[in-house]
């Protein structure tokens, strides 16, 4: 068999998602194309050898090998198809640098492969930027109108930039190449348009009673996942016709067919916070002192981390932060907790863990602080400060303080009651173990009650550089709350700052919608209007002493 023959044989198998089966091929490719690498094709399909073991590690969740397999690839032959995933795999390793240093090598006018320009895109907007992602989506579905996921990837992009008719135009040709895929049916109940006269709830309904029936509640994978997406677009759209309560029941009974495929308990997570609790060691060495003198020459005072609960109002204040003529947002940055779980080397799969935690006390601070700034330096480099919105970067509370002693922490607080219904009502990652306590009332409860007694244990004992932002003295009175949100970040006050309607950056979390409109008190008790159903959660929170 030539190689080219073996290296069609190794496509076809890949197209049949039969990575497994693809894996000793590639493999045998490699090593007959490394004879003699000289040869034209050799060299070609040598370079493919370990661009396709990259996507074989990839589709396995061995991204850091996926990196070195594609890396070395391009040391053979350089390809623009190459970057496009490369940057996909730092982007999901929370390498902002890296990520767009792959993009910086790619020549969109080149680039002819349209699954190339869609992962282009889908990587730029994974960390954040939007806008840049757009031209590579238009250029695929130009290239190939015929794939649903172009569409929908597209309309993910246009609704982050604030283009929500564009939005829907790209879910509505999503939907019409693939009517039942249930992302797309979330994401365009999400832009929030439901009306009595013209709504999609029949169809919700049926697709949803579809899935369930096919689908046994203890059956794991994409079916109940579909199952999610389809309740939480029913749930919108019901609680956009005001049919508040009818919305919450579709929720629990999803989040129970959800909940029941996951080995989740809640003393998981109550383990993680106390490990968090526990007082950093910090080391004291000369190399430290050197390293800190270096980080403060690259202004470590350049981060305002917004943390907190999820729904609770970081993306109102990183929208005020961002208006500001000094100031960028990088969005949720996972490269503080990436630098983390890469200078402890802990094994474990997940970023944030108690062995990597546990790990963490006994870093090298300044050297940790630097390993960040570097890789997040491509983020809004001209501006005096940059922001990093991810909520539970309230986990490293102690660590950014240690590693960036002059970075601004603001921690945002919300309504107990307002905050875990936010929660259970929030269509998460649903493959992200870090949200595994979303799924039950209960288990919301209790994680929230874990995360106010430790942010009250950090502000008590090292309160430099934090601010506690509540959201409603915010909403009610935000003309005195910008002033002093600013003050505490060292910004003079400019007046646009409180116009967040006007803010035109791109935002990629829930609040996508709600943060384009003036800063206003309409989210204020919003939990009271599920009634009766929230009573469980009163009573957990309440045993807490929290409402």
């Amino acid at each position: 068999m030539t190689l080219e023959q073996q290296h069609q044989r190794i496509l076809d198998l890949v197209k049949q998602n039969q990575w497994i089966k693809a894996h000793p091929e590639i493999v045998h490719l490699i090593r007959q194309a490394g004879i003699d690498i000289t040869v034209t094709d050799h060299h070609y399909y040598h370079a493919e050898g370990y661009f396709l073991l990259g996507m074989v590690n990839a589709e396995i969740g061995q991204f850091n090998k996926a990196t070195q397999c594609i890396e070395k690839a391009n040391t053979i032959l350089r390809r623009d198809e190459y970057d496009a995933y490369l940057a996909k795999c730092y982007a999901l390793l929370g390498d902002t640098n890296l990520a767009m240093q792959a993009i910086d090598r790619i020549n969109i006018v080149q680039l002819q492969e349209p699954n190339a320009l869609d992962t282009a895109g889908v990587s730029l907007s994974r960390i954040g930027f939007h806008d840049q992602a757009l031209p590579y989506f238009e250029k695929a579905i130009a290239l190939n109108n015929t794939r649903y996921q172009y569409f929908y990837n597209y309309g993910m992009s246009l609704k982050f930039a604030g283009q929500f008719s564009a939005a829907q135009t790209a879910y509505d040709k999503a939907l019409a190449l693939y009517p039942q895929h249930a992302p797309s049916h979330f994401a365009l109940a999400d832009l929030g348009q439901a009306t009595q006269s013209s709504n999609n709830i029949t169809r919700l309904e049926r697709l949803l009673a579809d899935a369930s029936a096919e689908t046994p509640a203890q059956t794991p994978g994409r079916a109940v996942d579909d199952i999610m997406h389809y309740a939480h677009a029913l749930a919108l759209e019901l609680q956009q016709l005001k049919r508040h309560e009818e919305a919450f029941t579709v929720l629990v009974n999803a989040k129970a067919t959800k909940a029941a495929t996951l080995n989740y308990r809640i003393n998981q997570d109550k383990a993680l916070f106390a490990a968090v609790s526990e007082p950093l060691q910090s080391i004291s060495t000369s190399a430290s002192d050197e390293a800190s003198a270096k980080a403060s020459s690259t202004r470590p005072s350049r981060p305002i981390f917004i943390v907190g609960m999820p729904r609770s109002g970081t993306t109102l204040v990183e929208r005020i932060l961002s208006h500001h003529s000094q100031v960028g947002s990088g969005g949720e940055l996972q490269d503080f907790g990436i630098a983390v779980k890469q200078l402890t080397q802990s094994s474990g799969q997940t970023v944030l863990d108690i062995e990597t935690i546990t790990k963490a006390r006994h870093l090298n601070f300044a050297q940790l602080g630097q390993l960040y700034l570097d890789k997040t330096q491509r983020i809004a480099p001209d501006d005096a400060r940059f922001i990093d919105k991810l909520p539970f970067n309230f986990f490293y509370i102690q660590l950014i303080q240690q590693a960036l002693p002059d970075a601004k922490i603001i921690i945002m607080l919300r309504d107990p009651m307002d905050t875990c219904i936010g929660n259970f009502r929030q269509l998460f990652s649903l493959n992200s173990p870090y949200y595994n306590y979303a799924f039950n009332l209960d288990t919301v409860g209790e994680f929230y009650a874990e995360f106010r007694q430790l942010m009250t244990q950090f502000i008590t004992h090292n309160p430099t550089n934090i601010r506690v932002q509540q959201y409603e003295i915010l909403a009610q009175s935000p003309d005195e709350q910008v002033r002093e949100l600013l003050d505490f970040c060292e910004l003079p006050f400019e007046p646009q700052c409180v116009q967040v309607q006007n803010n035109k950056l791109p935002v990629s979390t829930a609040s996508k919608v709600q943060v384009r409109q003036p800063i206003n008190t309409s989210s204020i008790g919003r939990w009271k209007k599920f009634g009766s159903a929230t009573l469980p959660l009163q009573k957990r929170l309440s045993a807490h002493n929290l409402i």
